[in-house]
């Protein structure tokens, strides 16, 4: 049997161009992490967003598998002090939107991207997407286990959360499952022990990298917790695809009809 992995973090370039391609979650700091910007407090957020048409809001109850049960009417109905102080799951993917005069994101797309999006350059990365979505958990809500087709760097801005993935992922999410990642085979398996398990727990700043195409679900604390994540499609390190995506892309050519299609999304 191998040891287990432990958390571990990336704090410099050279050190990301290592672990990038591989199956395990890894914390993210120094050089790896450049993201600094000032947003405001979390009602005005959660006020903003919930009143976008383009938002998704869920009930954010924890279970074995992802739950997308529109909540948003319901949430909408309450006060925000109100609806925050209950449980929900808030989602939005065009955050472009609120980055005008006056919104809560105005200056990210000049102060957060542009910076990221050059360092990764400059590390010889390349991509075919990059752009942040927005998450929002209630209290001791949960984004439960799924699979991601993008490679993911979360950052974390308010409250807390778990961010759970596996020790062996391939065991648990052979060839057929990743290529049907969105099925309903993709539940919490029952036998999964917490030795099978790899986490972080993030606060305000932390920062982690989730691999593609690797099981994992995020619980959030006893408080309100937002974190903006960045997802990139087609990474490439000097011109290659990490090994996940290359199978989903060969799977994709193969099977244009059936094979699940990449994310599409910009800023």
């Amino acid at each position: 049997m191998s040891p287990a992995i432990q958390p571990f973090t990336v704090s410099t370039w050279s050190e990301f161009q290592k672990h990038w391609a591989g199956l395990h979650n890894f914390r993210m700091a120094g050089e790896c992490a450049p993201f600094d910007f000032e947003v405001p407090s979390l009602d005005r957020v959660v006020a903003e967003l919930r009143s976008d048409e383009l938002v998704r809001i869920t009930t954010g109850a924890r279970g074995k598998s992802i739950k997308l049960e529109d909540f948003a009417a319901e949430f909408r109905a309450q006060p925000v002090e109100e609806a925050m102080a209950g449980p929900f799951a808030l989602a939005h993917f065009k955050l472009s939107r609120f980055d005008v005069p006056g919104k809560f994101l105005h200056g990210f797309g000049e102060q957060v991207l542009p910076p990221w999006q050059a360092a990764l350059n400059a590390a010889g990365f390349t991509f075919d997407r990059c752009y942040p979505i927005i998450f929002i958990s209630g209290k001791n809500c949960a984004t439960n286990y799924h699979m991601d087709l993008s490679h993911v760097v979360a950052w974390q801005v308010y409250g807390t959360k778990r961010f759970c993935g596996l020790q062996d992922p391939q065991r648990w999410a052979p060839y057929e499952l990743r290529m049907d990642c969105k099925g309903l085979g993709v539940s919490h398996p029952p036998d999964l022990t917490d030795a099978d398990t790899l986490c972080y727990d993030m606060s305000p700043g932390a920062v982690v990298w989730n691999a593609m195409l690797t099981p994992h679900w995020v619980e959030a604390g006893d408080e309100v917790a937002m974190s903006i994540n960045f997802s990139h499609g087609g990474l490439r390190y000097q011109g290659r695809l990490c090994p996940h995506e290359q199978e989903h892309v060969d799977y994709q050519a193969a099977h244009p009809e059936t094979a699940e299609t990449s994310p599409v999304g910009t800023y």
